[in-house]
């Protein structure tokens, strides 16, 4: 198992509790477990947590890494209703962020305190060459955060015609999304697409990057790993619930880290708030500190949005 100094820095790392007002006793759900950072603050804050995360891998590295805090009680989508918390403050739910309130109301659990949500990929995810999700990896493009997905994103960039990619670039604003649509349909003439270092390389001999800028595959990768997690519907979807599980005044905070995931909460939220479901704790989201990009620059873009419930 990795080292600690492997471990994925969770944006607003030491901050949740505050931004959530966290206190000992709340019921707290971990929508994305990760690495475990903001349960790990969670259950030291006294809370009661159930973390969910569709990706085995992650629940693995999130077990080892707070072991010496708490050991789970863990269940999957399929286990039977069962009593939670029976000997640990910590349960770990291995399925989909979107299924969180059938699964919750299964264990007869009615509603929670706070809930979190840090969309995106966890940096191990992104860095381990095996999933398909790194520019410099020889490995096939996968992209798929639940392993048991039947679409990777070798089958959409081989797949679908010029005008379909286009459009799926444009949903993560690549400004380059017609050339290099057009690119890679005619690069697949010739054999298909199927590492990543190969789109990779295909994308930047289209669209150069300026020093010290972002590579020039970020915008495409980042609309394929979307697509294969259908992220913008799960988004959605996943806004809706919310406000079901929250107990009264039970606050929530969403973490985006690029303007289309934003767009799409801002959106849900608007919508959430014309209903009177809940209310936007801050109109502005909140940006990490210069102490925390001191730490860790990978969060620059991280936004935190905070909502509750009326």
């Amino acid at each position: 198992m990795t080292e600690q100094s492997n471990r994925h820095y969770s944006a607003f790392k030491g901050e949740i509790t505050k931004h959530l007002s966290l206190k000992s006793g709340d019921l707290f759900v971990d929508l994305t477990l990760g690495d475990g950072g903001h349960t790990q603050e969670a259950l030291e804050a006294g809370c009661k947590v159930i973390s969910f995360d569709v990706d085995p891998q992650s629940i693995e590295r999130a077990t080892f890494f707070l072991k010496d805090i708490a050991k789970p009680q863990l269940l999957t989508s399929d286990s039977k209703p069962d009593t939670l918390f029976k000997n640990s403050n910590w349960v770990i739910i291995n399925t989909n962020f979107i299924n969180f309130l059938s699964e919750i109301n299964k264990h007869s659990i009615k509603a929670v305190n706070k809930i979190l949500v840090d969309l995106g990929p966890s940096q191990n995810q992104v860095l381990n060459e095996n999933r398909g999700f790194s520019f410099n990896s020889n490995a096939l493009l996968d992209m798929r955060i639940d392993p048991t997905l039947s679409v990777t994103a070798k089958d959409l960039i081989n797949v679908l015609n010029e005008g379909e990619l286009r459009e799926l670039f444009l949903l993560a604003d690549e400004t380059y999304a017609k050339p290099l649509a057009k690119s890679i349909v005619n690069f697949r003439k010739t054999a298909p697409i199927t590492t990543c270092k190969q789109l990779a390389t295909l994308i930047s001999s289209v669209k150069h990057s300026a020093v010290g800028k972002i590579h020039p595959a970020t915008k495409v990768f980042m609309s394929l790993r979307m697509a294969v997690n259908s992220e913008r519907e799960n988004i959605k979807q996943l806004l809706q619930l919310i406000p079901q599980a929250l107990a009264a005044d039970g606050v929530a905070g969403i973490i985006t880290f690029h303007s289309t995931e934003d767009r799409v909460v801002k959106e849900s939220i608007k919508d959430l708030t014309q209903k009177n479901l809940v209310f936007a704790i801050n109109k502005k989201p909140i940006e990490p500190s210069i102490e925390e990009l001191k730490n860790s620059m990978r969060t620059r873009s991280a936004k935190l949005r905070l909502i509750k419930k009326c």
